[in-house]
């Protein structure tokens, strides 16, 4: 090391000549450093991450009210309650898959289902709906559940785009005319 002359430098002031473990350390060492700043992290700005995919959709609300998650439908007159839970099913099935359905009950869940992100499913991001006629089959509860899961413990809220998505598309099926 005494030749007097400098070693040359590689990108970031690495240095060319240096071996392979104590730049791997140095890597390492960096990248934990950097990892820890206040304020740099999604969570601190303000947004939602999940592990290696980012973001949740900006549609995910988190909470544990059921009123945000809810919408309801009032039901149109004359509809008879075999009609009103056949369409309820029939607009569910349209785009979700249908778990439970109690038609004495005036009840249909959906099942959970994943979100397709670049045509593969990603089950850290989940949905599922649950619907129920109430008063007398006089009003349609509509309530979105929604899990995220960027932790062990998943994050718990519902989606609001699909939510008012198929709020929109029950009221004209079983919802009153304007």
């Amino acid at each position: 090391m005494g030749s007097g002359r400098p070693l040359p430098i590689f990108a970031a002031g690495v240095y060319w000549g240096m071996r392979l473990p104590p730049l791997l350390l140095a890597c390492a060492l960096v990248a934990c450093a950097s990892a820890g700043k206040p304020g740099t992290t999604p969570e601190a700005q303000g947004t939602t991450t999940t592990p290696g995919s980012g973001l949740a959709p900006a549609s995910f609300v988190r909470t544990t009210a059921d009123g945000p998650a809810t919408r309801t439908i009032e039901v149109r007159d004359g509809l008879s309650r075999q009609v009103a839970m056949r369409n309820l099913s029939e607009a569910l099935s349209q785009r979700y898959v249908v778990d439970v359905v109690d038609p004495r009950a005036g009840f249909a869940m959906t099942t959970w289902q994943a979100r397709i992100r670049d045509g593969i499913p990603d089950a850290r991001y989940r949905t599922r709906f649950v619907t129920r006629f109430v008063d007398d089959w006089k009003a349609l509860q509509v309530r979105s559940e929604a899990r995220f899961a960027r932790t062990e413990e998943p994050d718990v809220g519902y989606d609001s785009a699909q939510l008012d998505s198929l709020a929109i598309e029950l009221r004209t099926k079983v919802g009153r005319k304007p």
